[in-house]
């Protein structure tokens, strides 16, 4: 009863046990970019926007800056190398406060928007220790939550099922939720998003909480990361597409003072950082290699990295150096095919419109991602996590009138918690002993590194987790089931 009265703080507190579990099991510093967020993280809560200019190169970018902030700090960039691209070599420990600094602490995203990074910086505040990182780590983890479960109760006020953002919640969610990134906010930022401005388009009785959810959200999507932007106006096109009314669903956007206040200072902020810093060194050229691929061949490329680019976003751990295990992949992409085949003859053409719209999209940001990469560094810069934000709309936008039996209810949640703890202990095997043949127990039996809890305790706590969170999920997910009968 207690869970079905109070589903916002139910299903947050649920998300939160099982991504804070996931933040121990991956060593410090083990995501993308996570020593240069920390850091970051770090300067900004000291008084630190920017920090002190380092010239454009291929070693440090167009984005780096020193920061005058106590040295120890910066020996975060030293940790991740001894285990960061091999995916056969354990993780090494290597607390912070037994390090010794080399230089002046540096951050490669000293030019990045300041909001991706700046709650994950609290937990500086402790100092710079692994207790430091840690606590930023569950910093983050609890805002990811809250906005995954405030995306869901906005789907419930609308009387539909919320098992369509469990589907949008893969375990690459998960983790990038558990980390120091700016990837964290912009994704569960996005998964708001979706979720709240289609209940707001198509609900009958808008609610004060779903207009605030929209106005938050898209707050939040559009400062997480420079690309915000794009896919702010990605994300509303898309969803005024998937309306058959367009006039009156923009009346209905436009109608709400918070969500214009919060939408224009967003692109005033993002449009004066993109100016005056982000862009700050984008006119030098750093690649002394003339050639550059055409559009032709960056499409090509593109097209033909498409299936990679969906299994990263599904899962790919590290620093793209552990996908998830095959079946996982195959089982998010089995779930969304399910979603779209039960719905395509249910939903409104205006909705398998939209669908359609939003699956070309998204090889066309690769596109634009990629050529963007290729002027700056010469390289195919995409990653999966960049095209996330787009992919979690597929299930929200073609489900929009799916009603679920119990049955089916129960399955999917099964399976996906079923996913998440095989990709877990994928995970935990490769930081543990390294991916090796036939070295799978060897965890177990002789970890050469291991997370806070231990192995056996971390997987314990992990199935505890999840057991909790399928046990909310599908009380409040068939509770709604039967409100609408």
């Amino acid at each position: 009863m207690q869970i079905k009265s109070q589903p916002l703080l139910s299903l947050t507190v649920a998300f939160f046990l099982v991504i804070g579990v996931w933040s121990q099991l991956t060593p410090l510093f083990a995501a993308p970019d996570e020593p240069a967020g920390y850091i970051r993280g770090a300067a900004l809560v000291r008084g630190q926007f920017v920090g002190t200019d380092i010239a454009a190169s291929q070693t440090t970018s167009y984005w780096s800056t020193y920061v005058d902030i106590p040295q120890q700090f910066g020996v975060a960039q030293l940790v991740p190398w001894c285990f960061v691209g091999k995916p056969d070599t354990p993780a090494c420990s290597l607390p912070l406060e037994s390090l010794t600094p080399v230089e002046q602490p540096r951050t490669d995203m000293g030019r990045y928007p300041p909001v991706g990074y700046l709650a994950s910086g609290l937990g500086s505040l402790a100092g710079a220790t692994d207790l430091s990182v840690r606590l930023g780590r569950l910093i983050n983890a609890a805002i990811c939550a809250f906005l995954i479960a405030l995306g869901c109760i906005n789907i419930l006020s609308n009387r539909r099922s919320i098992i369509l953002v469990l589907a949008a919640v893969t375990p690459g969610v998960i983790f990038f939720s558990s980390v120091i990134s700016s990837s964290a906010l912009e994704i569960s930022a996005a998964i708001c998003f979706w979720c709240s401005i289609t209940t707001l388009l198509s609900s009958s009785k808008i609610s004060i909480l779903t207009i605030n959810s929209v106005a938050i959200s898209s707050f939040l999507l559009t400062l997480a990361r420079p690309i915000g932007v794009v896919n702010l106006a990605i994300i509303v096109g898309i969803s005024l597409i998937a309306q058959a009314n367009i006039k009156e669903s923009i009346a209905r956007i436009i109608s709400s003072w918070q969500i214009i206040l919060a939408t224009v200072i967003s692109l005033l902020i993002m449009a004066a950082w993109y100016l005056k810093i982000y862009s700050y060194h984008l006119s030098e050229r750093v690649v002394t290699d003339p050639s550059n691929p055409t559009l032709r061949q960056i499409v090509e490329q593109s097209l033909n990295d498409t299936s990679n680019k969906v299994g990263e976003s599904i899962g790919n751990f590290g620093w793209l150096d552990t996908p998830s295990p095959t079946f996982v992949v195959w089982f998010f992409v089995a779930l969304f095919g399910v979603i779209v085949a039960r719905n395509w003859n249910t939903v409104t053409k205006a909705n398998r419109r939209a669908v359609v719209c939003l699956a070309l999209l998204i090889p066309f940001l690769m596109i634009f991602i990629n050529r963007n990469t290729q002027n700056l560094l010469r390289n195919y810069g995409v990653q999966g996590r960049y095209l996330t934000p787009l992919i979690v709309g597929i299930p929200i936008i073609i489900g929009a009138l799916w009603s679920p039996s119990k049955k089916s209810i129960k399955i999917i949640i099964g399976g996906w918690a079923v996913a998440i703890f095989a990709t877990a202990l994928n995970v935990l095997r490769r930081y543990s002993v390294g991916i090796k043949p036939q070295n799978f127990f060897e965890m177990f039996t002789d970890p050469i590194w291991q997370p806070p809890l231990g192995v056996l305790g971390t997987m314990l706590a992990l199935v505890a987790a999840l057991t909790v969170l399928s046990s909310v999920f599908y009380t409040i997910a068939t509770s709604d089931l039967e409100n609408n009968r």
